[in-house]
């Protein structure tokens, strides 16, 4: 006996499902450009005409090839004859660089603290908490514009500033998501088997809790781009002969009436970029919560 399908049924389950896997055009978009910043990062030194430091005085601030100028510099020439394309690569690499590095110290502080505070409670949680209210109430860019006006500035110390952007806000979801977990039946189960806190913790609760903490990144990241860029504009970041798209910024905006070249596409990876981990953040948020992923439905 043969069995037929109502196709009035099972088209509309069929387009569904091709929906959800089919990505959104600004998706896709914002995910090429993040690969193509990649892409640029890493191989700058390939990438990049001359060299972000090499100068020729004979031709300085030359317009970009576009409006008229030399063809050998796309994006123009600054102040001391340096190809601002050249620069531009090297630039994003250091921003991109600084962005990561940021995030990663961030993210591994406060998820280890907001374990701690749930696992220990007691004056340990308070303590724990207590910093993180006072990070939160501490507006962090003067602070560290006081550390790095008191202390001098270094690569080092601007990467270890900015790693503890945002710590705060890692150890306060991470501590909420574990008191959740702690009780709910899964770990309750394991713990009772006499497993170690440790391997519960790390094989049990935190894949559970990863997908949060991976949107929570892609949402203090392009923060992190921007606090360089600020820390940079103001001298305080990057120092020359070194350059990031701040240190641009800033060295761009005498000019920016006469030779705007030197600072607008700086301007323009930071916003592009920034916008493009932004909306990949909340996209992947709808996705991974399955309260907006069922509303969808």
């Amino acid at each position: 006996m043969s069995t037929s399908v109502d196709p009035i049924l099972t088209e509309p389950e069929t387009q569904s499902t091709r929906r959800q896997r089919r990505l959104p055009v600004v998706v896709s978009l914002c995910s090429a450009w993040l690969v193509l910043v990649l892409i640029t990062a890493i191989g700058a030194d390939l990438i990049a005409p001359y060299g972000y430091a090499e100068q020729s005085l004979l031709n300085r601030l030359k317009p970009p090839a576009f409006l008229g100028g030399d063809p050998a510099y796309v994006l123009g020439t600054d102040g001391l004859g340096r190809d601002v394309f050249s620069r531009l690569l090297y630039a994003l690499r250091t921003s991109v660089l600084i962005a990561f590095c940021g995030t990663l110290i961030g993210s591994v502080i406060g998820t280890m603290l907001g374990f701690l505070a749930a696992h220990f409670r007691g004056w340990v949680d308070e303590i724990v908490m207590l910093l993180v209210d006072f990070q939160a109430s501490m507006p962090f860019l003067i602070i560290a514009l006081a550390i790095l006006a008191f202390f001098g500035n270094s690569f080092e110390l601007f990467l270890i500033v900015v790693g503890f952007y945002g710590w705060e806000v890692y150890a306060r979801l991470t501590r909420g998501l574990v008191l959740q977990a702690n009780a709910q039946g899964y770990a309750f189960a394991v713990r009772t088997l006499g497993v170690h806190p440790f391997r519960i913790y790390v094989r049990h609760v935190l894949p559970n809790i990863l997908s949060v903490l991976v949107v929570q990144v892609t949402l203090n990241f392009p923060e992190l781009i921007l606090l360089e860029t600020s820390l940079s504009f103001l001298g305080l970041g990057v120092q020359p002969p070194e350059t990031s798209l701040g240190l641009m910024l800033g060295e761009g905006r005498n000019y920016i009436a006469t030779a705007w070249w030197m600072a607008i596409p700086a301007g323009v990876v930071i916003f592009l970029t920034t916008l493009s981990v932004s909306l990949l953040g909340d996209w992947l948020r709808d996705r991974l919560d399955p309260t907006l992923r069922d509303a969808d439905q």
